[in-house]
């Protein structure tokens, strides 16, 4: 298992061995020798994937030996996967070992049209491969194209645009070409042209350089758009549902009527109806202008109406039946709705303690019934090992702990413990779902942290109780919390060092809102995300000192082009200290210190603060940072950036929003993983002070911002 947190460390799973195993559950291995097969010509790794690929294809075919029918499926298996990777003309010789010690061999062709003698039983089997050219698409026109641009249409034989295009990207196939013609008619109908039809009429392949052209004809069609929809019932019973007019002007399309069928039963579901079926069926009048006009008829079969008996549980062992029940507001009697129960359903995975949770009704049919959900519970502890590596913290390793559904009640615990060369991490935390309501979370947390800055240790230790809800009407999610710390400075070497001070008690209101509309946010292509956090301390919180730090960060993320994106990045963050007596009042650990792989990237983290007349570091009150990238694919997994980053700060409010500007710009490379990307980047300093380094070398996991 492999994910990542916010501080980019990859979990490993580790192999747990529980104490209440069960040993009847264990397997046993089997010893029986298996017939020996082995694949030859692809190389030594292909080789060898290949044949574990086969192995567990044949399954209970390869027993001690191998007769012909097992043999021809793994020839077969093997033709068919080098065929997708664009060798459609490979030959496969079949070198057998029967039981006797005789040898038999029996080449294929492409067209597997050889055949085994019979009987046969072998002992061993070789696969010799010879792969052959290997075709790819070179050249693809298109005729009578013209709702989808050629550009995008060509993407579906050619795949993402990239500079540097593998062979594998590209590979012709059959199939690959049908899968191809079948996309760009899959899109022309979601669009609303319902007769399109494409086809393939010139395939050309050339054996001497493996080029694939491939002339492509394309007859759209008009345009299907609905004037009109009615509702009705098998009798010709009008059925009056009021959002059904506001569907007339769009297209024709498999999407549209799902949403046009799904609206319908969504409106019978809540009157009672589980069973209700819709048929919609159109009725398009002679093209004109390229449109033909479509009248829809929605015949609705509602069925039998229901009401909910009794509601019961399956699966819980371990989860208290209350905890369930409160997650299910459906009560006996209510009209049975499918949607109502589905949510429920989701609440119960939302525990986060099951492995499943289904839903079925006993009986299946009849105007009363009871809703049985039926759940598996999950493991309750997992162990997870923390590894990763930063440019400033270098070396990162970890442990965290995980435990699920204590007392029963789907509570959560968490325990990390975090080692850098640079810093201490260790936290636990406590989590309760819907502490309040049905989407309002809990939590409480123990923390500590010492982390040696550029200019001084950082020491925090403290607790923290937070409610977690998400804000619907503008689609964020919020955490509001109270957090009581001890912030301590070490080594200090800032310029105000002597009036910094070593140790303080700071107690803040602390909220957080996030409203998240990447496309992917560990690979964001498209979309943008908007955050917002304010820390508030106050004596009335039972805090030493007073001050108010706000920061509002936001991205975007566009194409630009075929295979190259646009990346914007802007954050703002200020400090005030409203009702302290001084400006000193304000611990060094809540300044801002720029710098690193995720701000100015011409700087280690922490480089780019304010500097004092004496040369030393100064915590700024005030930045304002913004990224900009353009990045270009090499290949699907690779790509390359130009960045160019802006930073203002200011030591003293008075100066807002900054007086001092640094600049940055660089190159930088990327390779996609799951866990994010691992990115090299080197950061020109553009107007460097002083004492400044002129550039940068960074490495991190994780997209920047």
């Amino acid at each position: 298992m492999i994910r990542i947190e916010p501080g980019r460390c990859v979990r490993l799973a580790l192999v747990a061995v529980l104490l209440a195993a069960n040993p009847a559950a264990l397997r046993a291995k089997d010893d029986t020798p298996k017939a020996e097969m082995k694949v030859r010509g692809l190389g030594w790794w292909q080789d060898y994937e290949q044949r574990r690929s086969l192995e567990r294809l044949l399954g209970h075919q390869r027993g001690t030996t191998l007769d012909a029918n097992a043999i021809e499926d793994a020839t077969f298996l093997l033709v068919s996967a080098l065929t997708d990777e664009g060798y459609v003309k490979p030959e496969v010789e079949a070198v057998m070992t029967r039981t006797d010690g005789h040898e038999v061999r029996v080449t294929f062709g492409p067209q597997l049209t050889a055949t085994l003698p019979r009987p046969l039983v072998v002992k061993r089997v070789e696969l010799h491969v010879k792969r052959g050219q290997r075709y790819r698409f070179n050249a693809v026109q298109f005729q009578g194209l013209h709702a989808i641009s050629e550009d995008d249409a060509k993407q579906y034989f050619l795949g993402e645009s990239v500079l540097i295009a593998r062979s594998s990207t590209r590979a012709y196939s059959p199939t690959h070409l049908r899968r191809a013609i079948e996309g760009i008619e899959g899109e022309l109908q979601r669009r609303g042209y319902a007769d399109a039809d494409v086809k393939a009429t010139r395939v050309k392949l050339d054996d001497k350089t493996g080029h694939v052209s491939v002339d492509v004809a394309v007859n759209e069609g008009p345009r299907w758009i609905v004037t009109a929809v009615q509702a009705e019932t098998p009798s010709g019973e009008k059925v009056d549902l009021p959002f059904l007019p506001a569907e007339a002007g769009k297209a024709w399309s498999q999407l549209w009527q799902q949403d046009v069928s799904g609206g319908i039963r969504k409106h019978y579901y809540e009157l009672g109806y589980p069973d209700v079926a819709v048929e919609l069926q159109p009725h398009a009048a002679p093209p004109a202008n390229g449109v033909r006009q479509v009248t829809v008829a929605a015949e609705v079969r509602p069925g039998t109406k229901v009401r909910i008996g009794k509601v019961g549980f399956e699966g819980a062992e371990k989860t208290k039946e209350s905890v369930l029940r409160r997650r299910v507001k459906s009560q006996p009697g209510q009209p049975l709705n499918p949607l109502e129960m589905d949510q429920a359903r989701f609440r119960l995975a939302r525990l986060g303690v099951f492995d499943s949770v289904n839903v079925r009704y006993e009986p299946p049919t009849g105007p009363v019934r009871d809703p049985i959900f039926s759940v598996q519970e999950g493991r309750q502890m997992e162990v997870n090992l923390l590894m990763g590596y930063g440019s400033y913290e270098e070396l990162r390793g970890g442990v965290e702990l995980r435990q699920f559904n204590l007392f029963g009640r789907a509570h959560q615990s968490r325990l990390l413990l975090v080692q850098s060369v640079k810093s201490t991490q260790g936290e636990y935390s406590y989590t309760v779902p819907e502490l309040f309501g049905e989407s309002i979370d809990g939590s409480a947390r123990v923390f500590g942290l010492q982390r040696q800055e550029t200019s001084f240790l950082r020491q925090e230790y403290g607790v923290n109780t937070a409610l977690a809800m998400p804000l619907p009407w503008i689609g964020a999610n919020a955490t509001v919390g109270y957090t009581f710390q001890s912030l301590r400075n070490r080594d200090n070497t800032l310029t105000t060092e002597s009036a910094d001070q070593k140790q303080v008690t700071a107690a803040s209101i602390d909220i957080n809102i996030v409203r998240d509309r990447r496309d992917n946010p560990l690979r964001p292509r498209r979309g943008y995300r908007w955050a917002f956090e304010a820390e508030t301390a106050s004596q009335l919180l039972g805090s030493a000192v007073d001050y108010q730090r706000f920061v509002l960060s936001g991205s975007y993320h566009t194409p630009w082009g075929s295979g190259r994106w646009i990346h914007l990045g802007l954050s703002h963050g200020f400090i005030t200290t409203f009702g302290a007596t001084t400006d000193v009042d304000l611990p060094v650990n809540k300044r801002f210190f720029p710098g690193g792989d995720n701000s100015i990237r011409g700087y280690q983290s922490g480089e780019a603060a304010p500097i004092g007349p004496d040369g030393k570091f100064i915590g700024a009150k005030s930045y304002v940072l913004a990224n900009l990238e353009l990045e270009q694919a090499l290949t699907p997994k690779w790509s390359a950036i130009v960045f160019a980053d802006g930073l203002g700060t200011a030591v003293r409010l008075a100066d807002y929003p900054f007086n001092e500007r640094l600049y940055s710009a660089g190159v930088g490379l990327r390779y996609e993983t799951l866990i994010g990307p691992l990115r090299v980047e080197y950061g020109r300093n553009l107007n460097p002070r002083p004492t400044d380094p002129k550039g940068t070398l960074l490495f991190s996991v994780g997209f920047p911002f």
